[in-house]
């Protein structure tokens, strides 16, 4: 059994320099709360709200770490995204079954503004206009090759290649309106989002760090918000190399008790770090795996620690229920300390010994549980 209800020591710290404080109101009214999504995003984690059934309104009281935090719903398949625009305000929510068109709707509220919408956000209808070509290949690639984005070298090539001419696109309209927050915001979910099916490439990352530092202003680039975004580049341009027969950097997660998770010097045989997310279907593949090292191999022989990049903490807990993944966890909330040991891609597998030496890495792929197995069997 997992104490779950301490995942509020996962938060972050409120003492945080540059910060603010969100209260948001949101009355609704027709709607039905099962079937009710609403994630709030402070520039480091989208975060799922608990909707309570019977209550008319719901207080949100968060700490934000970027100029304008973002609130998002999803209902029977619609969602909407905006910003919001004040630290305090009202937002009401409506479902209207004689709406045809649009039954689940906001409304008009100056204090909030709709996110990706192409009929009030001339710079999202440009950058879909302008990436129509890019579009429909990724939309091709994706449908007749998707089992094999990881693994086919021919694909990731051709991936890239797309990924990267699109941006090249985003990029120049981006630049057009430098001072929109529209524009910061799209940079960084949509063009630095896209890197994850980038391979390793620092020169890239230099050009889009160069790009970033020089197009946008320093109200966006010096935010709690911002400040991450340099921090991932520039671990990206400089990895720490993860390798066999190498030490594994001091870096620490926390489990979620709190506790800080030591992996050298310990009295365990071997330590497994697992770098998964709820999202990455790789991850869950191999999860029979784990669970196979956890049932042949004693918590004194082998540690499995699961370290987990998920934004969203509901997604993380659901998930680690639902596969019955019986070992350690830590959330490391959007990957804020994984990006530092330049893991841009997921799963990561890192097996170390009492020592805290790296005897096995795998990036992606099913794991050698051969060699795993003759490994942790070694006296």
């Amino acid at each position: 059994m997992f104490r779950l209800l301490l995942l509020l020591l996962l938060l972050p710290s409120s003492f945080v320099w540059g910060q603010e404080h969100v209260r948001l109101n949101i009355h609704l009214e027709g709607i039905d709360r099962g079937r009710l999504k609403i994630y709030f995003d402070d520039g480091l984690v989208n975060d799922l709200i608990d909707v309570k059934e019977g209550d008319p309104s719901i207080l949100l009281e968060k700490t934000t770490y970027t100029p304008y935090p973002r609130i998002s719903f999803s209902y029977d398949g619609s969602y909407y995204q905006y910003f919001i625009n004040r630290l305090v305000t009202t937002l009401n929510i409506y479902y209207d079954e004689n709406r045809e068109d649009f039954p689940f709707y906001a409304d008009q509220n100056k204090d909030i503004t709709p996110i990706y919408d192409t009929v009030s956000n001339v710079i999202f209808r440009n950058l879909r206009e302008d990436q129509k070509t890019e579009g429909l290949k990724l939309n091709e690639l994706f449908t007749k090759h998707g089992s094999e984005i990881r693994t086919n070298d021919s694909v990731k090539y051709v991936l890239n290649q797309v990924t990267k001419a699109m941006n090249v696109k985003s990029m120049a309209i981006l630049s057009s309106y430098p001072d929109d927050f529209f524009s910061f915001l799209y940079f960084k979910d949509q063009v630095l989002g896209s890197t994850h099916f980038i391979e390793d490439d620092p020169e890239y990352y230099t050009d889009l760090l160069v790009y970033y530092n020089s197009t946008f202003p320093p109200e966006f680039r010096t935010t709690i918000e911002g400040k991450k975004i340099v921090q991932d580049l520039e671990r990206k341009i400089s990895p720490v190399l993860i390798k066999e027969n190498e030490p594994m950097p001091d870096i620490y997660f926390k489990d979620i008790y709190g506790d800080t998770i030591f992996f050298k010097n310990q009295p365990e045989g071997f330590v497994l770090l697992d770098f998964w997310a709820s999202w990455c279907s790789p991850c869950l593949e191999q999860i029979p795996d784990l669970r196979f090292l956890r049932e042949n191999f004693s918590e004194d022989r082998l540690k499995i620690i699961g370290i987990s990049i998920d934004r969203d903490s509901v997604s993380f807990i659901n998930s680690v229920k639902e596969n019955k993944m019986d070992w350690i966890h830590s959330f490391d909330s959007g990957g804020i300390l994984s990006s530092s040991l330049g893991f841009n891609s997921i799963p990561r597998i890192v097996l170390l010994d009492r020592n805290g030496h790296i005897v096995y890495y795998k990036k992606g792929g099913r794991l050698d549980m051969q060699k795993i197995n003759a490994i942790l069997r070694k006296d």
